[in-house]
């Protein structure tokens, strides 16, 4: 079996799967959608927290600098 990459993929293979069984669970789609949302809003959290920390840990770099250039003189 092939694997999944995306969201539209798997609600492919379940739509294949209700046509082949004839029951459709309206239910079980909206779930995964409301998954697949929730982990794109996840991803985006975690990037903006990254470059945040990114970004901060440059501003203490050069704090650290500007006290031992201070500091030598």
């Amino acid at each position: 079996m092939k694997a999944i990459l995306s969201t539209e993929e798997a609600l492919n293979r379940l739509e294949q799967l209700y046509q082949a069984s004839q029951i459709q669970d309206v239910e079980l789609v909206k779930y995964i959608e409301h998954l697949a949302a929730e982990n794109e809003q996840l991803k985006l959290t975690l990037h903006k927290l990254r470059t945040t920390i990114a970004q901060k840990g440059n501003t203490i770099s050069s704090m650290h600098s500007k006290l031992t250039d201070a500091l030598r003189e």
